[in-house]
Order: structure tokens, then C-alpha cells, then sequence
């Protein structure tokens, strides 16, 4: 069973039609993978550009590693600030965008509608992640647990977002 972006209905309907339109089907998989990204950082905002960075060797991809990973443990501490406020907004919206640019351009889509989608992505996961883990924590359950099935899934859509087509 297959659980990636390629097996949307619509994407997978074009895809096998013909030549002309596997390109279209190509872009259109570039644009839900900038969405996708771009929703990772608005959930947790270096988890986005670790992830496509991912293991290129450099000093930068080893920093934004690390500045993911002391993410992922700030999280959880209490005085930790609100996503939505004015610093750690603009700062999903940017990693969301820069993000969602560079896989659109990676998968043969448009870098500035990447970057439009990708923020957009980033946007609206900040805000309805926010309103899913309040919701919970408020009603049912500590903030603990909640947090890191939000980190797993910001870690496992980010892998989804940027694995190949042939990875999945």
C-alpha cells in the first residue's frame, strides 16, 4: 500500500493518461510537496529545512540539524514562547516558504509559486497545530504526549515531503 504524495487520486489519474500530461502530474506533485513542506515548519520550523537539506555534508546542513533537534526539546520546556507570536511566526513562514521553494524547483515546479504554497502550508499548520494541541492539552490529555506526536508528525511528513518518488 502506498501512502505518498504520487498516490493522490487526481495526481495518479493525469500521471497515467499520457506523455503530456506525466508532466503535468510532476508539477502537480512539486506543488503538494512545497504545501507539505511548508505545513512540516509550521508545526516545527528547522524540522522543515533539515529535512531538505537533508544529509548534503556541509557545515550548514550539520547546524540546521542540530538547531532542529534543540527544537524538538524546546518544545516541551514551558517557557517556551507561543508559535503564533510575531518571531516565531515570521520565522515558520520564511522556513516554510524557502523551503517549499526549493522542493518545487527540486520536482520541476515554479520556485515562486513554491515559495507562495509554502508559506501557506506554513501558515495555516501553525495555526491549526496550535489550535489541535491546546484543544487536547486543555481537555484530555498533558502537554507532554501531545508535543511529540507532533514532532512525529512533522518528522514523518517532513521524510514524505522530500523523499523521491521511487522511495515510496
Amino acid at each position: 500500500m502506498r501512502f505518498g504524495f504520487e498516490a493522490l487520486p487526481l495526481v495518479s489519474q493525469v500521471a497515467n493518461a499520457d506523455p503530456l500530461n506525466q508532466s503535468l502530474a510532476m508539477v502537480m506533485n512539486a506543488y503538494v510537496r512545497a504545501l507539505g513542506i511548508g505545513a512540516v515548519a509550521g508545526l516545527r520550523t528547522f524540522t522543515a529545512p533539515a529535512a531538505t537539506l537533508g544529509s548534503k555534508g556541509n557545515v550548514w546542513s550539520g547546524v540546521v540539524l542540530l538547531l532542529a533537534a534543540g527544537e524538538l526539546i524546546g518544545d516541551k520546556l514551558p517557557f517556551t514562547p507561543s508559535r503564533l507570536g510575531p518571531g516565531p511566526l515570521g520565522a515558520r513562514l520564511i522556513s516554510g516558504a524557502l523551503c517549499g521553494r526549493a522542493l518545487a524547483l527540486r520536482f520541476d515546479g515554479s520556485g515562486s509559486l513554491g515559495l507562495a504554497l509554502g508559506a501557506l502550508g506554513a501558515a495555516g499548520s501553525a495555526y491549526v497545530g496550535y489550535t489541535i494541541r491546546h484543544e487536547l492539552t486543555e481537555r484530555w490529555l498533558p502537554d507532554f504526549p501531545v508535543a511529540l506526536i507532533e514532532d512525529s508528525v512533522a518528522v514523518l511528513g517532513a521524510a514524505r515531503a522530500v523523499s523521491l518518488p521511487e522511495d515510496g
